[in-house]
């Protein structure tokens, strides 16, 4: 009996014991959860944000230089423009349909509007494959930029002038560009009330001003002083007109040179200094490329732009397409044909990669 009592005993405290541990074990449970921090709640403004992936255009490739047949020591055409408008083609005059015509025949045989700054300075920028070409405009005709009168007292470029052309061809084919350089005299363009409004729009539409001297003598027939005259207060008068702009090129009047050739390149008068990087001819050919060993900017010769001398030498580079200049597309590259590396002067190359192929 008492032996049972014993067990009975030492079972119940078994029992309590046991009772006892769990409880305890529930304890430490509950203080252990309570230990670990929660974390902090996360408010819209503070959740991290996505980054946005930005995305980078592509390189363009680079085109293929023997397809395009890439020839940067070829010719380039400045094309000479005289009167523009009337009703027929004269010596010296184009109509206003025929300069519309003569843009299209260039743009649909691969050629593409040039500044004759960029020209002289060697930064050629048409697209590959696209020949340059440089328009000029002697003696500030009223033709070359004129402006229509509105009754409200406004104005606006007349649509058969050669800026409202330009402007007009450019709207209808961008890639052929906008640019033409206007050699002009003492009162441009006619319209005189209008001239230093005239020579502002001018260069904010992105044309370029050029020097034709101020009276258009012929230079060999004056004394140094007087050739010094003419051109300073012309590219003065510019200045003058359109705040900081300079004239950098020079058109010979009839294409005559001084006796003292180095005042095309600068001079000065009554304290004015010009300087021009390029001297521009009347006539005949086409010009050698910057990078040509026959290159000269006091002497670049021009094509005048008349139906028949235009289709001549657009007849000659049909038949003779290794003279013509073909753009690789970059102004910091040279590209040329291997068998007409020996043309080029690499002098002139100014840090510019030399592309043979």
């Amino acid at each position: 009996m008492e032996q049972k009592m014993r067990r009975r005993k030492t079972i119940g405290l078994l029992l309590i014991i046991g009772l006892l541990l769990v409880i305890l074990a529930g304890c430490r449970t509950e203080e252990g959860a309570a230990a670990v921090p929660e974390p902090p709640a996360v408010t819209p403004a503070e959740a991290p944000l996505e980054q946005p992936l930005v995305e980078q255009e592509p390189e363009s490739p680079k085109p293929d230089l023997a397809e395009i047949k890439a020839n940067e020591a070829g010719k380039v055409m400045i094309l000479m423009y005289h009167v523009i408008g009337g009703e027929k083609e004269k010596d010296w005059a184009q109509t206003a349909d025929n300069f519309r015509r003569d843009l299209l025949t260039l743009y649909n045989e691969g050629y593409a509007l040039l500044d004759i700054n960029d020209f002289v300075n060697n930064t050629i920028k048409v697209a590959a494959g696209r020949t340059p070409v440089v328009l000029t405009f002697d003696d500030g005709t009223p033709g070359h930029f004129r402006y229509l009168e509105k009754e409200d007292g406004s104005v606006e470029i007349d649509p058969d002038c050669a800026v409202g052309i330009l402007l007009d061809f450019e709207r209808q084919h961008p890639d052929f560009g906008r640019a033409a350089v206007f050699y002009i005299n003492d009162a441009p363009f006619g319209q005189r009330k209008y001239i230093r409004e005239k020579l502002q729009e001018m260069v904010d539409l992105g044309f370029t001003l050029g020097n034709h001297t101020l009276t258009h003598p012929k230079l060999n027939q004056l004394g140094d002083e007087r050739v010094q005259k003419e051109l300073a207060l012309l590219a003065q008068q510019v200045e003058e007109a359109v705040s900081g702009y300079r004239v950098e090129t020079l058109a010979l009047p009839f294409g005559i040179s001084p006796q003292n050739r180095a005042l095309l390149a600068a001079g000065t008068w009554e304290g004015y200094t010009y300087r021009n990087l390029g001297v521009l001819k009347v006539g005949a050919n086409p010009a050698h490329s910057p990078n040509h060993v026959n290159y000269d900017a006091l002497t670049l010769p021009r094509v005048q732009a008349s139906t028949v001398e235009l289709e001549k030498w657009l007849e000659y580079f049909r038949k003779h397409p290794e003279e013509r200049y073909i753009s690789d597309g970059d102004p910091e590259t040279v590209a040329v044909p291997q068998d007409r590396q020996e043309l080029l002067n690499k002098d002139t190359l100014a840090g510019k990669e030399l592309l043979v192929y």
